[in-house]
C-alpha cells in the first residue's frame, strides 16, 4: 500500500456558545476557525469606513516599532460586541510595559515572521498586502510582553505594533483614525485549539487607541475616541493576584477566548442592559469632566463606582467567590490612599494609580508582607506618548504629527 505524502492540516472547528443574556436576549455566537490572512475573513477598508487605498511600488524600508501596553478599565456597553465590527467601547490607559515589532518591507513578496505571536503578525501581513495590492513581502520580528491573557493587553498590543510597523514601512497609506479601524477590524488571536488556526475576536478599539495615542482614553462604540488625556507624573502598581480562575499564565498558551467569551456575552451583557442608564451617568458626569480637570481622585471615584456597575462587576465576579479577592484588593488599594484601582479587563491584574510617593510606597509594602512574589508584581508609570517608530537611529510618534491623527 502506497502512503500519501500529502500533509493533512487539522479540520477547521466552529465554535459554538449559546448566549443567554437575559429572557429576551437568547443567541449563539459562532467562532469560526481560519488561516492566517484567509481572503473570506478579511474586512477591507470599504467596510469600516476607510477610503481604499493602493501600494503598487515597493521601497526596501525597516522600521521598529513600541508599543505601550494598556489597562482596560472597563466596557461601556458589552450588548455591542460582535465579531463583525468593532464595539462596546470603553475605558483605557497606556502603561509603560512594551510590545515591541520590527517591521522590514521587502521586494520578494514572500513573508517571514520571527519571534513571538507568529500567527498574528502573518495575518495581518497578508491583509495588508490583500487590500493594498502590494505585490512585496515582509520580514516581521515580534516580541510582546509575556503577560499573556491575565488583562494587560497582550493580543491586542501585538496587533497594534505589528499594523503601525507596516502602515510606516509601506509610506503611511493610512492615519490614525484609519490605521486603528484597520486594526480593529480584523482583530484575531489564536484558536483555543492550538492548531495554527486563528479566530476572530470581540474588539473594542480601546487596545489601537490606548496604543497608538498613550494617556487615557474613553472611546465610543465603532472605535472612536471621545475624550483622550494624559495622566502625567501618575505611578502605577499592578499586582496579578494568584486567584482560583487563573490556569494558564506563563504556560505559553497563546489564547483564552474560549472562556472570555462565555463570560462577555452572558452575564457581562445582562447587567449592562440592566445598568447601562447608571454607568452612562458615571461616565459622562463625573468620569469625562474628571478626566478634563486631569483630577486623577474623582478619575477613581468614578472608576470604583464602575467597578461595581455592569459588565465591570461580572468581569470581577468570576474570579472566585464572586469576585471576593479581586474587590478585596481594590478596596486595600484605596483605603492605602491609591487616588484610583481597578482590575483590567476580565482580570485578574489589578491596579493602583498614585501620585503620591507615600502612598506607591505603602502598596508596596503591604504586597511584600502579604508574601506576593516579585514576579506578580509590576512597578511603572502611565505612558501618555503612545506608540513610538524607529527608522535611521530617528525616532517619532503619533502624538506630535498632526496629520497622522484622522
Amino acid at each position: 500500500m502506497q502512503v500519501s505524502q500529502i500533509s493533512q492540516q487539522p479540520q477547521k472547528q466552529r465554535i459554538e456558545i449559546p448566549i443567554i443574556g437575559g429572557p429576551c436576549d437568547r443567541l449563539t455566537a459562532v467562532l469560526e476557525e481560519f488561516e492566517p490572512g484567509e481572503q473570506e475573513f478579511i474586512i477591507h477598508p470599504q467596510q469600516c469606513g476607510v477610503s481604499p487605498r493602493t501600494v503598487s511600488k515597493v521601497v526596501e524600508r525597516e522600521v521598529e516599532v513600541i508599543v505601550p501596553a494598556r489597562l482596560h478599565m472597563a466596557v461601556l456597553d458589552m450588548n455591542r460586541f460582535s465579531i463583525e465590527r468593532v464595539g462596546g467601547g470603553g475605558i483605557g490607559l497606556g502603561i509603560k510595559v512594551y510590545m515591541k515589532a520590527r517591521v522590514r518591507s521587502t521586494k520578494k513578496p514572500e513573508i517571514v515572521v520571527n519571534g513571538e505571536r507568529p500567527l498574528i503578525a502573518l495575518h495581518f501581513a497578508r491583509v495588508f498586502k490583500e487590500i493594498l495590492h502590494y505585490p512585496g513581502g515582509f520580514e516581521i520580528e515580534l516580541d510582546d510582553h509575556k503577560r499573556r491573557h491575565v488583562g494587560l493587553g497582550s493580543s491586542s498590543g501585538i496587533m497594534c505594533a505589528v499594523c503601525i510597523g507596516i502602515n510606516e514601512a509601506l509610506g503611511r497609506p493610512f492615519n490614525n483614525r484609519e490605521l486603528r479601524r484597520i486594526t480593529g477590524y480584523n482583530a484575531c488571536e489564536e484558536s483555543p485549539a492550538d492548531n495554527n488556526y486563528i479566530i476572530r475576536t470581540f474588539e473594542t478599539g480601546i487596545g489601537s487607541m490606548v496604543g497608538i495615542n498613550g494617556g487615557l482614553v474613553v472611546g465610543s462604540d465603532d472605535a472612536e475616541i471621545i475624550y483622550r488625556a494624559p495622566l502625567e507624573d501618575t505611578k502605577v502598581i499592578i499586582l496579578i493576584p494568584d486567584v482560583p480562575s487563573l490556569k494558564d499564565e506563563y504556560t505559553g498558551k497563546d489564547t483564552a477566548a474560549d472562556a472570555e467569551v462565555g463570560l462577555l456575552l452572558r452575564r457581562a451583557r445582562f447587567l449592562d442592559a440592566q445598568l447601562g442608564n447608571p454607568k452612562a451617568h458615571m461616565i459622562l458626569l463625573d468620569l469625562l469632566p474628571a478626566a478634563v480637570k486631569g483630577d486623577l481622585k474623582a478619575i477613581g471615584d468614578s472608576l470604583l463606582d464602575i467597578s461595581f456597575t455592569g459588565s465591570k462587576r461580572a468581569e470581577c465576579e468570576q474570579h472566585g467567590m464572586c469576585g471576593a479577592p479581586i474587590f478585596h484588593y481594590i478596596g486595600a488599594f484605596r483605603e492605602m490612599g491609591a487616588e484610583a484601582a481597578g482590575m483590567s479587563s476580565v482580570g485578574p491584574t489589578v491596579f493602583a494609580l498614585t501620585r503620591k510617593p507615600m502612598v506607591y510606597e505603602r502598596i508596596l509594602k503591604y504586597l511584600h508582607d502579604q508574601g506576593i512574589s516579585n514576579s506578580r508584581i509590576i512597578e511603572t508609570e502611565v505612558d501618555n506618548t503612545g506608540a513610538r517608530i524607529m527608522e535611521n537611529n530617528e525616532e517619532r510618534n503619533y502624538r506630535d504629527e498632526g496629520w497622522l491623527q484622522g
